[in-house]
């Protein structure tokens, strides 16, 4: 199954400094928090939460230069954080400020 594809838009609320693997690739890790309303079943819900993200490469360079607060659209994959660690993780490799 190869479907995960995930887009969500909020504030960067926690900025990680941007790193280098030992490749040489650039990383950088923040979280983002979303706050929408989305019908279900016909009821609107108020939506609320936090999620961690990870950007590599090119997009993590960017993303060392933004500020908290700054509104992104981000696009990318989840995966856990770790093999021992089951909390869900945005990979992005599209990122916009809006």
């Amino acid at each position: 199954m190869e479907c995960n594809q995930t887009t969500i838009c909020g504030k960067i609320v926690k900025l990680g400094i941007l790193r280098y693997t030992p490749a040489g690739t650039a990383v950088t890790e923040f979280t983002v928090s979303h706050g929408s309303q989305q019908k279900e079943a016909g009821v609107v819900r108020q939506i609320v939460f936090d999620i961690p993200v990870v950007v590599m490469g090119e997009p993590a360079l960017a993303v060392a230069e933004f500020k908290i607060n700054s509104k992104v659209k981000l696009t990318g994959f989840l995966n856990r954080k770790s093999h021992m660690n089951q909390q869900l993780v945005l990979h992005s490799d599209q990122i916009e400020l809006i």
